[in-house]
């Protein structure tokens, strides 16, 4: 039952956020065209958008994802070797017990939960193409919502009670300015630190870069430590091919990083809630 729930809601609630953040592109464009046509403008240009980037790096994630399940066995290997390797190298150390019984532990953890993973990486597949289907009933959904975006809004407020609805309105409306401009200045840096990995890890030829670059923007929008986590796939990946890539891909991370947050973050998030890049 839940899980129908959830796959009720899932499309609704992404045609909500679309039309949410398409909204002021539309209220912009309303002052040339009627709100139908500008709609229909913004999801002709924003539909041409989404097939090119399907077609030309949806083959591509599928095409990884296939192989990296077929390498699956030979990974797992490869992991199991090196932890081999660490428990002969903490053995000549002399280690105290107790401190080699916590790190086999959280080894062993982190072996699981690794194992466990990527042993469900096949529902991939499986998902992306019920996922396409997700996108084209998101897209028609956000354009009904889109369309009568104000009169949804304003249908909302009927639900407030009359004497408090004129406080709500002006509540609600600096809540959604600056919520609205945030949530949009994220997608952007996502977009942005994703290409940027993506494009670093193909140079490097770090195996399977789009995933990771995917992974590492959908992560860098998790605060603190979402760029943490989006470092580690791609990190240990580069570890099976050598220790010097991987030292390559962390030190790309971490500059990526530093200029994220110094460089892009400033000026994405200062353009789109009118703060000044220094703030």
């Amino acid at each position: 039952m839940r899980r129908q729930l959830l796959a009720v809601l899932t499309p609704l609630l992404l045609a909500v956020a679309i039309a949410y953040i398409l909204n002021p592109v539309v209220i912009w464009l309303e002052q040339r065209l009627s709100r139908t046509l500008a709609v229909l403008l913004i999801f002709l240009v924003f539909f041409g958008i989404s097939f090119v980037f399907l077609a030309r790096f949806l083959p591509m994630f599928i095409e990884e994802i296939n192989s990296l399940v077929m390498r699956f066995p030979r990974y797992v290997k490869q992991v199991q070797g090196l932890l081999d390797k660490f428990y002969r190298a903490t053995d000549r150390l002399n280690l105290p017990q107790s401190i080699l019984g916590a790190l086999e532990i959280s080894l062993d953890t982190i072996e699981e939960r690794l194992l466990a993973n990527l042993a469900r990486i096949p529902e991939v597949t499986f998902n992306v193409a019920r996922g396409l289907f997700t996108f084209f009933l998101v897209l028609v959904l956000s354009f009904y919502l889109l369309r009568d975006f104000e009169l949804v809004k304003d249908s909302l407020y009927y639900i407030i009670p009359r004497k408090s609805r004129s406080r709500a309105r002006k509540i609600l409306h600096e809540v959604d300015s600056s919520l609205g401009k945030y949530i949009r200045g994220q997608l952007i840096l996502a977009l942005v630190v994703g290409a940027l990995i993506y494009l670093s890890l193909l140079l490097l030829g770090v195996e399977f870069s789009l995933i990771w670059g995917i992974f590492a923007g959908i992560t860098n929008t998790i605060p603190y430590f979402g760029p943490f986590l989006g470092a580690v796939p791609a990190v240990l990946m580069a570890l099976l091919t050598s220790p010097a890539l991987a030292l390559k891909t962390i030190l790309v991370f971490v500059i990526i990083q530093q200029v994220e947050s110094n460089c892009i973050s400033p000026y994405v998030l200062g353009k789109t809630m009118g703060l000044h890049p220094l703030v």
